[in-house]
């Protein structure tokens, strides 16, 4: 099972250094739809979004710049 890693970018990026192992690329989207619902619910709760850009990328490696397999982005437009 291949392992995919959720790293977080908004300003500063939060590097997943444990990563999940998952079937395939689906249940890596899946998780990290799941994942960023979970943040805007923490979020939310700040009246001014400290981040009013931020972003999910799952990747093959735990470190920046291994193979970004794809992109969630976020954004609040005022």
């Amino acid at each position: 099972m291949p392992r995919y890693f959720f790293h977080i970018h908004d300003g500063d990026p939060v590097l997943d250094d444990v990563g999940l192992d998952l079937p395939d690329i689906f249940a890596a989207q899946t998780t990290a739809i799941e994942l960023s619902g979970e943040i805007l619910k923490h979020d939310v709760m700040d009246p001014l979004l400290r981040h009013i850009c931020w972003q999910v990328q799952v990747s093959d490696s735990p470190e920046l710049g291994g193979r970004s397999l794809f992109v969630l982005q976020f954004s609040v437009a005022r």
